[in-house]
């Protein structure tokens, strides 16, 4: 069997994508707008990189560039530095990639970058969150409202439909949404249940477990903690062992490789997560078909002043739980 070893990264190659197009329903490219685009840089801008939720984009933007024979870039502040990732973004404008892909830190601070972006010919699409007041070509992403209600609808079911909770997060807008989902289901559904604090954990798993254990010892008749950051989750399930409650139900957001062994163990109940992969590997091609005029909504849509791209792309969410959750393991 070994001579039938095959290297991931060969079959994903500029001649593989006929057949990858056709797996996912994509435009095929021409050998003329191959040709063309050979070489071509498309970056993703982040914020907050130092966090391993970025583990599914880094691999799609990996596949996408071995797909279309480009290069792609993974970038940004480690911290949530909202100022520091507007700065990187005129450094990109300067440098002058084929494409770049942003998760907004700050989506007032980053429309003016985005909008010179697009008047110097690079074209923009936000991932993750959103930047709708600004001239970016697409969005790819979830509805973080939808996102709430569903975790808020895991953790309600949790508890039994009553009792008091708190809430993490950390600003960012599309993470905030998800906050307001958790409230609107509770507020509909189940008016049993009061969320008595919303927890700042700054995305940061170092930090993480403090804000909770101290949000528990403020809060000792708590029975549930909802999570709508990729960090909440283990950061509340360690508190919850530190301060030997482990009677507290947790839903989670994402898919950390360092988070899921806890749902495992059953100190997490679930999780809801993003389908992050497809957000980076349908960017990439997106952003270049519109580069090669690899789709053809017009036949010139710069002549005709219009965006041929899909204005937002909903990826949907996946509930990880006891039963699925070895599925989602990155090898």
């Amino acid at each position: 069997m070994t001579g039938l070893k095959v290297n991931r990264r060969k079959l994903l190659t500029a001649g593989a994508v006929t057949g990858l197009a056709g797996a996912f329903g994509l435009p095929m490219l021409s050998k003329q707008a191959l040709a063309a685009g050979e070489g071509m840089e498309y970056v993703f801008l982040s914020v907050v990189t130092q966090v391993p939720f970025w583990v599914d984009h880094r691999a799609a933007l990996d596949d996408a560039a071995a797909a279309l024979g480009v290069k792609t870039r993974f970038t940004g502040p480690l911290d949530f530095d909202t100022a520091g990732q507007a700065r990187q973004l005129d450094e990109l404008i300067a440098r002058r990639p084929a494409g770049i892909m942003i998760f907004p830190g700050d989506a007032a601070a980053m429309a003016p970058g985005i909008d010179r972006a697009v008047e110097a010919g690079i074209p923009v699409a936000c991932l993750t969150g959103d930047v709708p007041n600004s001239r970016r070509s697409t969005f790819f992403g979830i509805n973080g409202f939808n996102a709430g209600r569903m975790g808020g609808e895991m953790l309600a079911k949790a508890i039994g439909g009553k009792g008091k909770v708190i809430l993490g997060t950390f600003p960012a807008p599309s993470v905030l949404e998800r906050v307001e989902g958790y409230k609107a289901i509770f507020a509909e559904k189940y008016p049993a249940i009061e969320v008595v604090d919303v927890v700042n954990d700054k995305a940061d798993p170092s930090y993480a477990p403090t804000a909770y254990l101290q949000a528990i010892q403020a809060n000792p008749d708590i029975v549930g903690i909802g999570g709508t950051d990729g960090d909440s989750g283990k950061g509340a399930a360690i508190a919850v062992n530190e301060a030997g409650r482990k009677d507290i139900k947790i839903v989670a957001m994402d898919r950390n490789d360092d988070m899921l062994p806890y749902i495992e163990d059953g100190t997490i109940h679930g999780a809801v997560a993003q389908k992050s992969y497809i957000e980076a590997f349908l960017a990439v091609h997106m952003l270049h078909w519109q580069n090669t005029d690899g789709i053809k909504v017009v036949p010139d849509w710069r002549a005709a002043g219009i965006n041929p791209l899909p204005e937002t792309v909903d990826t949907g969410v996946m509930p990880i739980t006891a039963e699925n959750v070895g599925q989602f393991k990155h090898v």
